[in-house]
């Protein structure tokens, strides 16, 4: 373009005008004026003006300008083109990408150009044209407007390389078109967006492109699982809070799983107490219906406690199958029709003596994967044998899992909680309800069915009621003991 013979010209800082294609850049406005500061202004710095209406547009030096203007000086170099010698956003973008630019144009400031110019009613063409793009970039800018809300492209400028000044953190990146394309990131919602944004920043931006796409996929499958969850749950007002906790807590590997969880909310399964033997009644529960198991069965050693001081206490009482050899047995058959009674994913909480744990173990893992020996550290006023032995003082637990249920939350495989005071014992092993409300806080979810099929006191089921929307089954084989647990659970 032909250029007039008063193009270069001193002008009055307080009659240029800027016109701003981008954000001032305060870290950049900075360096410009220590820069001024240290070495005065070079008249070769000249800004780019257009003369329009009579006004003096600056396109090219905004920064300058403004640095210009915080440090008093009053005037400053210009050239000068006539209102039809040049586009404002051609000359500004120009000019801004320059090689001795302070601050080159981004992601970002592209961005804000297209935003402004797609106000002002510019096709995409238009666009292209002004910027000096092809169709195909511009179109893929404008996906990251149309797909990234402001507030998370604000959040990524935060961070963006060249944008602010040094960081505590020291966290910067370059944010390009293509990394938003390639990200996966336009197919989550707004609120997964800016939890990946934020998961990516924590890790210092230092993720690769699997790592970035396996992070959005992660999200979008939570995204399309809380879909099916709101649109299959009957009681989605009450339910669906809790259904995302879990999903966002990664309880649910598979749809199948999430559709199970589903279907017992919707189902809300009937509490049941049961007086009878746990081999046959556990038959007659439908198979896999079961979410956890949380029970004590005979230890197999004969229990009986020396520490009452009348005959009748209820720590004298003996147990139904406590011999070794019936224990084992029921252990096993009960294990066999467990494996078949709990779904596909579920927890498994088996109490055992020291004596016989090696024994229970195997046993139990036959049909489970045992995880854990949990320690029950239940404090002093030791039992058993007053004599000969040193008191006893702790229980284990076998932790076992079917399939894949993850924890709620992990917690220490110690459980200190004192035990039951004699004198408030209805049976004699009966377990504090803290104890298992512990184990529960670990493993249950809302809606299951916990079982307990060697009940004795009820502490598993009165444990259980205190939690909401969990349901139960109980099974004790003696009467007295059934009748003794039905007043506790209800008491």
């Amino acid at each position: 373009m032909s250029l007039d013979k008063n193009k270069y010209r001193t002008i009055k800082t307080s009659q240029l005008k800027p016109f701003l294609v981008r954000e001032i850049r305060e870290n950049i406005l900075e360096k410009i004026k220590q820069n001024i500061r240290d070495n005065g202004y070079y008249d070769s710095r000249v800004l780019t003006v257009v003369k329009r209406n009579g006004d003096y547009i600056v396109v090219d030096g905004c920064h300058r300008l403004q640095a210009l203007n915080d440090l008093g000086i009053e005037e400053v170099p210009c050239r000068i083109y006539e209102e039809n010698e040049g586009d404002l956003y051609k000359l500004a973008i120009t000019g801004n990408i320059a090689e001795e630019t302070f601050a080159k144009m981004d992601l970002f400031d592209y961005l804000d150009v297209i935003k402004r110019l797609r106000v002002e009613g510019y096709t995409q063409k238009e666009i292209g044209e002004k910027l000096g793009w092809g169709e195909d970039k511009v179109f893929n800018h404008n996906k990251i407007l149309n797909e990234i809300p402001t507030q998370n492209l604000d959040f990524c400028k935060l961070y963006q390389i060249n944008r602010v000044g040094k960081k505590p953190t020291n966290v910067e990146f370059d944010f390009t078109e293509g990394w938003f394309r390639n990200s996966g990131l336009y197919e989550l919602s707004e609120k997964y967006q800016l939890e990946c944004l934020q998961d990516f920043v924590s890790d210092k931006c230092k993720w690769t492109n699997q790592k970035l796409t396996k992070e959005t996929k992660k999200y979008k499958k939570w995204q399309e699982f809380i879909e099916f969850a709101g649109k299959n749950l009957h009681n989605s007002e009450f339910d669906l809070e809790n259904i995302i906790d879990l999903i966002e807590n990664n309880s649910f590997k598979s749809l199948e799983q999430l559709e199970s969880k589903i279907n017992d909310l919707n189902r809300k399964a009937k509490n049941k107490l049961i007086c009878g033997d746990a081999l046959i009644e556990l038959e007659n529960l439908e198979d896999a219906s079961i979410d956890v198991v949380i029970t004590d069965p005979p230890y197999g050693i004969g229990y009986n406690c020396n520490f009452g001081k009348y005959k009748d206490h209820i720590t004298k009482k003996g147990m139904v199958n406590d011999n070794e050899t019936d224990s084992l047995e029921l252990l096993e058959q009960t294990c066999e029709i467990l494996s078949r009674k709990t779904k596909p994913n579920a927890h498994i909480y088996i109490f055992s003596g020291w004596q016989n744990s090696p024994e229970f173990r195997n046993i139990i893992g036959k049909y489970f994967e045992v995880k854990n020996i949990i320690i029950w550290s239940k404090g002093g006023g030791f039992i058993g044998d007053l004599e000969y032995s040193w008191g006893n003082c702790y229980e284990m637990i076998i932790y076992a899992i079917k399939g894949k249920r993850p924890v709620n939350k992990r917690t220490a495989d110690i459980i200190s909680i004192p035990k039951i005071s004699s004198n408030d014992l209805i049976h004699p092993t009966q377990k504090p309800i803290e104890l298992i409300e512990k184990l529960l806080e670990v493993s249950a979810q809302p809606a299951d069915t916990i079982c307990d099929c060697f009940m004795g006191s009820g502490s598993t089921v009165k444990a259980v009621k205190r939690f909401e929307n969990l349901n139960y089954i109980g099974i004790e084989i003696d009467r007295e003991t059934f009748e003794k647990a039905e007043v506790f659970i209800n008491g």
